[in-house]
């Protein structure tokens, strides 16, 4: 193992369009908001970035536009320590945009133009994760790209033993025949909704869902609860390891940042409770802040937060 981790993130690349405002409008309402800020989002561009932030060396495979934002965001991707080589701009497609709009709590409500991300296909993801000089030690992807893109991952890092995170967002259609050979599949509680049918509203039922996960064929389950921290699934039992309390500012990006957080540790060669509890600090940082790629956490933040903080101790369920 190197003494800096290889992550390659497989992913979408967007330009985020996020408005604050006092509350989501109703339908047919015309409701004055605070501020706009455009910046760099995505499911691919935002984990790829928290990656090379907390110290390793990250590489993204994705597709862009041949247009502004496609330029904005390759710009963006470099000057935050991302190898943007394997990213792909296209001529006939616009590069991917998100309207997001921040109510006063927090909680976000998310349009999404997937547009250049829609090519994403496995032909591409092959090409690109090829042309690494070096393999990755750890994989992430993500659900905002085209199902041939997920399991083009999976069966790349299966092929070459190197272990595959499935960020299971956001909510899509994409049943275990996409997902079942991933090492830890990792959604949040709305996508684990959609996935098993089950209402996931506390720790009983949020086991009970990553069971029903679990026996589908991923080598572990990790559930992103939010305030309630996570739930892990593997071969050796159920725990839950509560979260860092922190202020919540905004959760856009926060499930990027948990994902970052675990494909690293992972990479580090952490066990998966340790890969979490990184996780779960990546994810308060996250939170903590306003936006999707500026709210990712560095390495020294993550320090911080858990010097401050005594670790949360992990509880067998």
């Amino acid at each position: 193992m190197s003494d800096v981790p290889r992550v390659a993130v497989v992913g979408s690349i967007n330009m985020d369009l996020s408005v604050a405002t006092e509350r989501v409008p109703l339908r047919g309402e015309n409701l004055r908001a605070r501020k706009l800020t455009v910046g760099l989002g995505g499911k691919g561009a935002s984990p790829a970035v928290a990656l090379a932030q907390l110290g390793a060396a990250s590489t993204l495979v994705a597709c862009v536009g041949d247009d502004e934002f496609g330029q904005r965001a390759l710009e963006t991707l470099q000057l935050r320590g991302v190898d943007g080589s394997a990213v792909q701009p296209l001529a006939h497609r616009g590069t991917g945009v998100a309207l997001i709009m921040v109510d006063d709590a927090g909680e976000n409500t998310i349009l999404v133009v997937i547009g250049a991300n829609q090519e994403l296909h496995a032909e591409r993801v092959q090409q690109g994760l090829d042309g690494m000089a070096a393999h990755p030690e750890a994989l992430l992807v993500n659900f905002e790209v085209p199902a041939d893109a997920v399991t083009a991952t999976i069966a790349w890092g299966r092929a070459h033993a190197i272990p595959v995170v499935v960020d299971a967002g956001p909510i899509r259609d994409y049943g275990p025949d996409i997902w079942a050979q991933a090492d830890v599949l990792s959604p949040n509680a709305s996508e684990t909704a959609h996935l098993t049918g089950l209402a996931v509203d506390g720790l009983a039922s949020a086991r009970l869902a990553a069971e029903r996960l679990k026996v589908l064929g991923p080598r572990a389950v990790a559930l992103k609860l939010g305030a309630q921290g996570c739930l892990l699934l593997d071969d050796d039992g159920a725990r839950q390891l509560p979260a860092y309390q922190v202020q919540v500012a905004d959760t856009t990006g926060a499930g990027d940042a948990w994902s970052a957080g675990l494909t690293l540790g992972l990479a580090r060669g952490l066990s998966l409770d340790d890969a979490a509890q990184l996780a779960n600090a990546c994810g308060a940082v996250a939170v903590s802040r306003v936006g999707a790629v500026v709210s990712m956490p560095t390495a020294q933040d993550v320090a911080r937060l858990r010097a401050e903080q005594p670790e949360p101790p992990l509880v067998w369920l």
